[in-house]
């Protein structure tokens, strides 16, 4: 059974350049806190990093030190079962409650659980859907 959250992402907005990723990551790592999922994309000379981290503030913090806009936005964590299938379920109950999606990212390993992050227009709605 799925396990759902609301919870805050940061993002961080850069310019579009290469090794933007090993500076906000080494930010990040260098303020001693962990990304536990991330999204990132480039579009129109901007780099777009969202990330759920163990700390947003000393993310945050870092990430500002180094002179890229940083905000929170609310979010949805998704904790799955890591196994054939349970993505499709849970997009089933979203779409069955008329779940219009903004967005989503996740993070999977060799583990039992996966995590999708998920961003909706309903958020209420959104946390309803994945319990």
């Amino acid at each position: 059974m799925a396990k759902a959250i609301k919870t805050k992402e940061l993002i961080a907005s850069t310019q579009d350049r290469v090794g933007m990723l090993a500076e906000v990551t080494s930010a990040v790592a260098g303020a001693g806190v962990n990304i536990t999922a991330i999204c990132a994309y480039a579009m129109d000379g901007k780099a777009m990093f969202m990330m759920l981290t163990s700390d947003n503030g000393k993310a945050a913090a870092a990430l500002k030190a180094k002179k890229f806009a940083v905000e929170e936005s609310d979010v949805i964590a998704v904790t799955l079962s890591n196994k054939i299938g349970t993505a499709k379920e849970l997009a089933d109950k979203l779409a069955k409650a008329g779940v219009d999606l903004r967005y989503i990212y996740g993070s999977t390993g060799s583990g039992p659980d996966s995590l999708l992050v998920i961003s909706a227009k309903d958020m209420n709605r959104a946390l309803e859907a994945c319990k």
